[in-house]
């Protein structure tokens, strides 16, 4: 009797202090949350750090972050007990966690290496200066009637070999494990914190697996980045836009920050009468977001601009992981020709058939410049056709290529190919043979990556027909979206 009684009191007061403690936490300082996360970036130190890396890759002896990683535990922490947010954000909206901004949360259950025991919650973030393998990041599931706090798992979408600075915001894709006694949900929500255990007011809607998509997967989803243009480039974006269909594109995603209202009203014709997905985009809290400023800033810092350009890129390489085999990044200067067949599809399938003993990440297009044609008088909407020259050069591999990446072996992906993979199993970029395809290049002006070689890009050419045995079609196609419209010449 008397050992009953203790046990009782054990029990009680185990539940007092329990109590205590979410006392004390409700009721802890506003301030509490604001701290947090403390940035402390040493300038001087990264210079240092950026100098030492130099030297180290001139010697050929710079560490490079792993792009596979080795499978990790699943840390759940079973005596957390937490609220429920207030507020459920929808995805592609800033929210700041953990003194991070989270801009979307998808769900993941393909077969992978870190957690492969257990599906995944992929949240991308942006972040001031790196975060990776610098701090610990606790996850917060909550479905319809329970919840669960992980220990998650931080990976840059940046290789320090591209720009070692650390001066900048920095785009990551954080991992959160699901456990196996919430992995049915039909629904989740997700906040970070940094600590164990702790409260969150917001969270972020989870984009979960669509309905239906367990049946055959489409071929090829394009994705473009934030798009940024005070001038109207409907005529141009039009018969871009065309040539993508014609080629077998069966979803196009746009994301723009800003864009004229001739400009826009393209794209809402293709939205209303194609599959066209037009997202807008701002930059995190802390930057300009008025448009001409923003406009000025993207412009006049290069290094930042292409940090921020992974984040809509892989947003928009996970809103297709359950329903395309790949998805191609392109910018709306770029096209990739099939050169012995029509479409993607039967080019894409050709080239598996060849290597059928790989898990391909990415399959990448060799690169040509097509600079403005002296000789030809022809409409605006009609540019890529009539623009028959092309620089004799083919760009060396890894040089302005851009790659279809697959859905099923991908984690990240960068502005030219596949970065992180989701197993070792897995083959490096691969590339199209100039018989296969080629990726044309429609540049206003030599690009100051090539300045040495520019005089012989612009004046070395030779007569273009990647795109004859296309014309009329297109031609017929985009003459038709002009009519309709009503684009005047």
């Amino acid at each position: 009797m008397r050992f009953k009684w203790a046990i009782r009191r054990i029990l009680v007061i185990f539940v007092v202090i329990i109590l205590l403690i979410d006392f004390l936490l409700d009721y802890a300082p506003d301030g509490e949350e604001l701290i947090e996360y403390e940035d402390q970036f040493d300038q001087q130190k990264d210079d240092v750090f950026v100098k030492e890396y130099l030297k180290l890759m001139q010697m050929g002896r710079a560490p490079a972050r792993p792009i596979v990683e080795k499978e990790s535990k699943v840390e759940e922490n079973y005596w957390c007990f937490l609220k429920r947010p207030k507020y459920i954000e929808s995805p592609r909206h800033w929210v700041r966690m953990a003194g991070i901004d989270v801009y979307s949360a998808y769900f993941d259950d393909r077969d992978n290496s870190l957690f492969p025991e257990n599906a995944a919650i992929q949240i991308l973030v942006m972040s001031n200066h790196s975060i990776e393998s610098k701090i610990p990041i606790y996850c917060n599931t909550f479905t319809e009637n329970s919840y669960s706090t992980v220990k998650g798992y931080i990976r840059e979408i940046w290789q320090t070999g591209w720009d070692p600075r650390d001066s900048f915001q920095v785009p990551s894709l954080i991992t959160c494990p699901i456990t196996k006694r919430i992995d049915g949900s039909k629904e989740m929500s997700v906040s970070l914190t940094r600590k164990k255990c702790k409260d969150n007011k917001s969270a972020m809607k989870v984009i979960m697996k669509p309905k239906g998509s367990e049946s055959k997967k489409k071929e090829v989803a394009v994705c473009v980045k934030g798009l940024d243009y005070q001038e109207d480039i409907s005529n141009r974006l039009l018969e871009w836009i065309e040539m993508q269909y014609l080629f077998g594109v069966d979803t196009v995603s746009i994301y723009h920050f800003y864009l004229s209202n001739e400009t826009q009203k393209i794209l809402k014709y293709y939205k209303t009468n194609r599959n066209l997905k037009v997202i807008p985009l701002s930059l995190p809290p802390g930057n300009p977001n008025e448009p001409l400023e923003r406009s000025a800033f993207l412009k006049g810092n290069r290094p930042q601009k292409r940090r921020h350009e992974l984040l809509p890129y892989n947003d928009c390489f996970y809103s297709h992981i359950h329903t395309h085999r790949y998805v191609l990044i392109l910018d709306i200067d770029e096209v990739i020709v099939p050169v012995e067949f029509d479409n993607y599809g039967d080019l894409l399938q050709d080239f598996e058939s060849k290597t059928s003993g790989f898990r391909l990440s990415s399959i990448s297009t060799r690169n040509v410049f097509k600079f403005p044609s002296n000789f030809t008088l022809f409409p605006h909407y009609h540019y890529m056709i009539s623009n028959k020259k092309r620089s004799r050069k083919t760009s060396l591999k890894g040089e302005y290529g851009k790659s279809f990446s697959s859905t099923s072996t991908v984690a990240t992906v960068f502005n030219h190919f596949a970065l992180h993979k989701l197993s070792p199993a897995v083959a490096k970029s691969q590339y199209f043979l100039a018989s296969e395809a080629v990726k044309l290049h429609y540049k206003s002006e030599c690009p100051w990556e090539s300045k040495k070689e520019c005089h012989q890009l612009q004046t070395d050419v030779i007569d273009d027909t990647s795109l004859d045995r296309f014309e009329r079609n297109l031609r017929n196609r985009v003459d038709q979206v002009v009519k309709e419209v009503g684009i005047k010449n």
